[in-house]
Parts: C-alpha cells; structure tokens; sequence
C-alpha cells in the first residue's frame, strides 16, 4: 500500500499542470461532460456546504462552488500537493471555494457536516484496503438528509466494455485492477446509505452513482 502511494503522488506531481488538458484530449472532451453530468446529479443548492474528495486541479469542484453561491460553503481535498497549489492559483478569488491538502484515508474530522460529497475518478484510485473505511467516513460526515455522488469506472462490467477496461487498466493502472472484484451497490448499502441509484454512461464504462445517508 505504500509503495502504491508513492507511485500515484509521484505521477500526480508530474501530470498535475497538464491534468485536464491531457484527459480531455485522451477523453475527446467526454471526461467533462462526464464531470457536468455529475455535478448536476449532484444537484448542489444555494446555501450547500458540498465536499469534493480527491478534488484534483479544482475544476469540477469550481463549478459547485458557484451553484452553491456566496453563502455557500465548498471544500476540495486532495492529497497532492501539487494539484492543491494548481487549484488554489485557479479558483482561489472564489471567497466560498476552500482546498486542503489531505490523505483522504486518514480521519477528515467532519461529522453531520456536508449537505454532499462529491468524489470523481478517486474510488478505484484507494488503495483496496482503504475504500471501505473512505466509504464509511463519507457517510458519517453527511447531513441526515445529505447525499454522495460517486463518478467513476463500473467495477462490474461486462463484456466488450469490460474487455478494453482491463487492458487500460493492465496499461496504466495494473494496481487498480482489484477494483473489478468489488461490488459498489453492496458496500454503499453496508456503510449505511440507502436509495443508491447508478446511472451508466457510455454503454456502461462509466458510471455515476447517488446514495443518500437517508432514504426520506
């Protein structure tokens, strides 16, 4: 597990400058798209302290900030530095937009705290002993009523589609590969959250799933 951190905060601090460019070039601009389709499942309101994990260079959390307005509250964490430092030279004039550099695996210190937690390509990024308890500490941090979104790859895919996600994996991400034995629905609903809805994007290579702390 520590040889797999060092090896994503190393490639992070490389890539960090040229993140968003290189994904929406490799994504033909559908990693955007992608992000804004979330954001609005999402649903951030006026007056919402939302909480973006792993928040990378700030973009998606950028756009939540601005939804939830001035008397809103929106917080990015991340833990490298590197892409915290981009995010705060880019969105930092948004008075209501906070980043913090933060191993997301350790304890937050936030309880009963966010009306959401938004999270984007980081789950099958955790090491595989950790997503559980990054699970539980997101539930905990809700609001009674609050909700998560997580926007990621669909660990349980089939066919073609599984097919060309295992070679990407094997190519770029071979010690994320676990990530396909996982069943997402099933660790949500064992955290505690309930009326998980996923969306499948792109014949189902991505996904986007809703779980809400409370059903009401």
């Amino acid at each position: 597990m520590f040889n797999q951190n060092i090896h994503h905060r190393l490639f992070f601090k490389k890539i960090a400058p040229y993140y968003d460019i290189f994904v929406d070039i490799f994504t033909i601009g559908l990693y955007a798209k992608f992000l804004k389709k979330a954001v609005t499942i999402l649903a951030p309101q006026k007056g919402e302290k939302i909480l973006d994990l792993c928040s990378g260079t700030g973009r998606a959390t950028s756009w939540i900030a601005q939804a939830v307005g001035e008397k809103g509250e929106v917080i990015g964490m991340d833990v490298a530095k590197q892409m915290v430092e981009i995010a705060k030279n880019r969105y930092g004039g948004l008075e209501n937009l906070f980043f913090l550099q933060k191993d997301v695996t350790h304890p937050w210190g936030y309880q009963n705290h966010f009306d959401g937690i938004f999270t984007s390509f980081a789950l099958h990024e955790l090491p595989e002993a950790e997503r559980w308890g990054v699970l539980e500490q997101s539930y905990l941090a809700l609001k009674e009523k609050g909700r998560m979104v997580i926007a990621d790859f669909d660990p349980e895919i089939s066919g073609r589609g599984k097919t060309l996600l295992l070679i990407f994996f094997k190519l770029f991400e071979r010690e994320n590969l676990n990530f396909f034995s996982i069943d997402q629905k099933e660790m949500l609903k064992k955290v505690g959250f309930k009326g998980i809805k996923i969306f499948p994007v792109l014949s189902g290579i991505f996904q986007i799933t809703l779980a809400h702390r409370n059903a009401d």
